[in-house]
């Protein structure tokens, strides 16, 4: 839909400058008679052939109306932006006009109306302005005319009628002008109005787009700071169904001007669709977009909203993810996915907080900065996960948040800093071999096939052999072996039971599935985090290791 709008505004412009370029066309073909006229009576060349003057005198009007032609094509290939060529056009224009006056009879010419041309296309192209100024000139060169040549002892009719065309020059340049104007200023309010979100008054989805690869682009032609922050209110649906949709709309203003009132003047809200916000912070780092964000979250939870106590938090908070510019990025829709999965990150620790994006790959580097080799050999699984989130974006989220899951379990659990760090590892690397997986299994919209669950079945088994190919990974390779089997013995890929599954491995058990369970998938209803922990719960030592349930329980309730 942009990059045909794009191409449709490309279109009419062409389409505009075609007409101008006509215009002046036939303006040049205008003054080519005067010229005409002059080179017949003035240069016979010797020739007595009335045929041969004509044929000269036609020659060298074309000749100047060909060099001016081409002039004019130069002219229409120039940037609309060059202020010294659109200047440098005028005045040959002006020049040529004041030529073909001067030879057809300087101040007696019945030609001083060929200005009109250049008075109207220059009026229609620049505005009122540049037209207004272009009748001066124009006037004030027929106002030299008449008196350098009309005779000081006499009356010079001539001025007298020049008075009426004085009148027609600054009367064509100002009604056109003025349309001209108005249409400006028309266009710029439809194109306002389009941008603008009816509800809230912040720019739109559709503006959001449009701007963010603008200012992406320039900001990394300029190395300049760029962060983006993407809101979430939190509860809203909530709200919305307790209250009624109108209430909720009255909401949303609400919030929206208490964004408005505390963003400078330079930041860019939009509403990116339903109670989500962005906000695209142009020249800032990471440190003050998070500054910021919680500016605003703090502004929002004071604001006094009808009927906020009835919300889970007790009053209206929102969640903030916080996307900074980095050089791994290659556009800037890696860089709205970022702030989605912080966003998101903030949102599964109990919302009302700001998230700051980091991948896992770099929290994997500040956790384990010791381990220099291991980081190395990390990186060819690194690419590999990348090819996954090219085919399954659902699958890098996944691994994304079970790591961050991982991170808060670890400390909890109080593991030794070696557990904690084969955890992480396992975290980041146990659905490694869903690279193995057909792209239709991982992106199938409905419930998995049979042959399909198989298929999906075997990446548990496929992960560890990639692992195992690896120097200083065997012990994670256990780990994202044994993370589908169940403590009663009913997991795959071997059926473990009880102790016998690797510790790790069963606290990845857990974590695992309590994602799933919260978010879609096409074989199961997404649940809740509470009705997820009722399911661990209802789980703890068939599934899942009772201890290990009950403290992830914990550790999830009290963030």
């Amino acid at each position: 839909m942009e990059k045909s709008a794009l191409n449709l505004s490309e279109t009419k412009q062409g389409k505009i400058r075609t007409m101008f370029f006509t215009v002046k066309m036939l303006a040049l073909f205008f003054s080519a008679i005067p010229l005409f006229q002059y080179f017949s009576e003035n240069f016979s060349m010797g020739f007595n052939n009335n045929n041969y003057n004509i044929l000269y005198s036609v020659g060298i009007t074309l000749i100047s109306i060909c060099l001016l032609m081409l002039f004019l094509m130069f002219i229409f290939q120039r940037n609309e932006n060059d202020i010294i060529l659109q200047k440098l056009e005028m005045a040959i224009f002006v020049i040529v006009f004041i030529f073909a006056i001067y030879v057809s009879g300087a101040n007696e010419s019945y030609n001083k109306f060929i200005f009109l041309f250049i008075i109207i296309s220059y009026t229609i192209e620049y505005g009122m302005t540049t037209g207004l100024a272009i009748a001066s000139i124009s006037s004030g060169v027929i106002i030299l005319m008449d008196f350098a040549f009309g005779g000081g002892h006499k009356v010079n009719r001539f001025f007298e009628e020049d008075i009426a065309l004085f009148v027609m020059f600054f009367l064509t340049a100002w009604t056109i002008g003025f349309y001209v104007r108005l249409e400006k200023s028309h266009i710029e309010y439809l194109i306002e109005h389009a941008n603008i979100d009816g509800l809230t008054g912040a720019y739109n989805h559709r503006y959001f787009h449009e701007i963010i690869g603008k200012i992406w682009e320039e900001s990394m032609e300029k190395k300049e700071a760029l962060s983006l922050l993407m809101i979430d209110i939190d509860y809203f649906k909530k709200y919305n169904d307790t209250f009624g949709h109108k209430r909720g709309d009255e909401l949303l203003r609400q919030v929206s001007a208490v964004f408005k009132k505390n963003l400078r003047k330079t930041d860019i809200l939009c509403r990116y669709g339903g109670d989500e916000f962005c906000v695209i912070l142009t020249d800032t780092d990471k440190e003050q977009a998070t500054v910021i964000a919680n500016h605003l979250r703090q502004a929002v939870s004071r604001h006094q909203y009808k009927g906020d106590k009835n919300l889970s938090n007790e009053g209206l908070t929102i969640s903030v993810g916080v996307s900074t510019f980095n050089g791994e990025l290659e556009d800037y829709n890696g860089f709205i996915e970022n702030a989605d999965i912080a966003l998101y990150r903030a949102k599964f620790l109990r919302r009302n907080r700001v998230e700051v994006y980091s991948s896992v790959f770099n929290d994997i580097e500040e956790i384990d900065n010791m381990n220099a080799d291991l980081l190395e050999n990390l990186k060819p699984l690194k690419t590999l996960i990348t090819v996954i989130n090219s085919r399954d974006s659902y699958t890098f989220k996944h691994v994304d948040r079970v790591f961050k899951y991982c991170l808060l379990v670890a400390d909890a659990f109080e593991l030794s800093l070696e557990d904690k760090r084969m955890l992480l590892y396992a975290a980041y690397l146990h659905d490694l071999g869903k690279i193995n997986v057909a792209k239709e299994t991982l992106i199938e919209n409905k419930k998995l096939t049979q042959q399909q669950w198989e298929e999906l079945k075997q990446h548990p088994k496929d992960s560890e052999d990639m692992l195992r190919q690896i120097q200083g990974f065997e012990d994670v390779a256990t780990i994202v072996l044994q993370h589908h089997e169940k403590y009663d013995g009913t997991g795959y890929p071997y059926g473990l039971r009880g102790e016998d599954i690797n510790y790790l491995a069963r606290i990845l058990t857990v974590v695992d599935s309590f994602d799933a369970m919260t978010n879609l998938r096409p074989y199961q209803k997404t649940k809740t985090f509470e009705e997820a922990l009722k399911e661990i719960k209802r789980c703890r030592g068939t599934h899942f290791d009772a201890d290990i349930a009950d403290k992830f329980i914990e550790t999830i309730n009290s963030l």
